[in-house]
């Protein structure tokens, strides 16, 4: 059955993700009310310089209010203030880097911070559809038998962002089962678009490949492991599964969300080089380089699919070009005097 929403909370409203979702909400649900949780206890990233590609919004659509998600008497203001029937459960520290130089701190915002959330809605006595969204990096280590991954593929953790994200998704399941939370789970893979950090693979190369465009730099594009294999998924498709997910998802459920095919990095940068005219040396840097790599991850959908009807509709070469439209914008307009 459609839900029809009159109060979404986004949280992480500051990430990446979220702008694309809170546009999308705004489409499908004109009359809602969106909120987007921020945490302004730390410094907030800068504005892009234009908003990214096809996530702009009406003045004053989406209404900030602040707390740290690890702040449990904040979290029930929130759902006083807010009253939302759905919540997108984004926020969270997302880079695997960051979490090998401060795992506790991974750990206590990714799956401590859904705790407070939880129970904040549980203490309060609200019933909001809870889309908790978490990684494909949960998987880590698996197999070549085990691929296409399942939701029912054992997770081996290789990293501890991916520690933090199965915890969090263990949470959200004994709160479904325990306390009748109407909580699904997401699994997104490797996502990426217009807006995204170049703490990303993706998006540092888009981002390099357009500051070497304007001379401002020579042209050496520097590279972690090119061999690993990704499912890679533009951003506007991994909305719409946020989407279908609050809206016909299975309560305590847990769905993939990805292409379905494993693409090498070394494959996605070739794709991006072929959009410019510029001659790239390709360079290793070791810094960039994980103390345990996953070789390949591939995701089933079959369940996303089944339940919502979900449908990849956005090409890998048109999401590519936009994104690296979008640095080319920056760089450019940061480059002017």
């Amino acid at each position: 059955m459609t839900r029809e929403s009159t109060s979404i909370l986004i949280t992480g409203y500051t990430g990446f993700v979220a702008p694309h979702l809170a546009a999308a909400c705004a489409r499908r649900y004109p009359r809602a009310r969106l909120f987007g949780l921020t945490h302004h206890a730390v410094p907030r990233p800068a504005a892009p310089e234009r908003p990214p590609a096809g996530v702009a919004l009406m003045p004053g659509a989406v209404t900030e209010v602040a707390g740290a998600i690890t702040d449990g008497a904040r979290w029930r203001e929130v759902l006083r203030e807010t009253r939302p029937d759905v919540i997108f459960h984004l926020a969270a520290v997302s880079s695997v880097a960051a979490s090998w130089r401060d795992p506790a701190h991974v750990l206590e915002v990714n799956a401590g911070g859904f705790i407070q959330l939880a129970e904040a809605v549980r203490l309060e006595g609200v019933a909001p559809r809870i889309v908790v969204v978490g990684s494909g990096e949960q998987y880590g280590l698996a197999r070549p038998e085990e691929m296409p991954i399942t939701e029912d593929t054992l997770p081996r953790p290789a990293n501890p962002y991916a520690v933090s994200k199965v915890a969090q998704d263990l949470y959200a399941f004994q709160y479904y089962r325990a306390y009748g939370l109407d909580t699904v789970r997401a699994r997104p893979f490797n996502h990426f678009g217009p807006g995204q950090s170049a703490d990303f693979v993706i998006a540092s190369f888009a981002r390099q490949i357009a500051t070497m465009e304007t001379g401002e730099v020579p042209p050496v594009l520097l590279v972690g492991n090119l061999s690993a294999q990704r499912d890679f998924l533009p951003v506007a498709d991994v909305t719409l599964a946020y989407l279908a997910l609050a809206e016909r998802g299975v309560a305590g459920e847990a769905y993939n969300i990805a292409s379905g095919v494993a693409r090498s990095i070394e494959s996605i940068l070739h794709t991006l080089l072929s959009l410019t005219s510029i001659q790239v040396e390709i360079r290793v840097d070791p810094a960039r380089l994980r103390p345990v790599e996953v070789p390949v991850l591939r995701a089933d959908t079959t369940r996303l699919q089944r339940d919502t009807g979900w449908q990849p509709t956005v090409s890998l070469e048109e999401a590519l070009r936009a994104t690296l439209d979008y640095w080319r914008h920056v760089v450019q307009v940061r480059a002017a005097p």
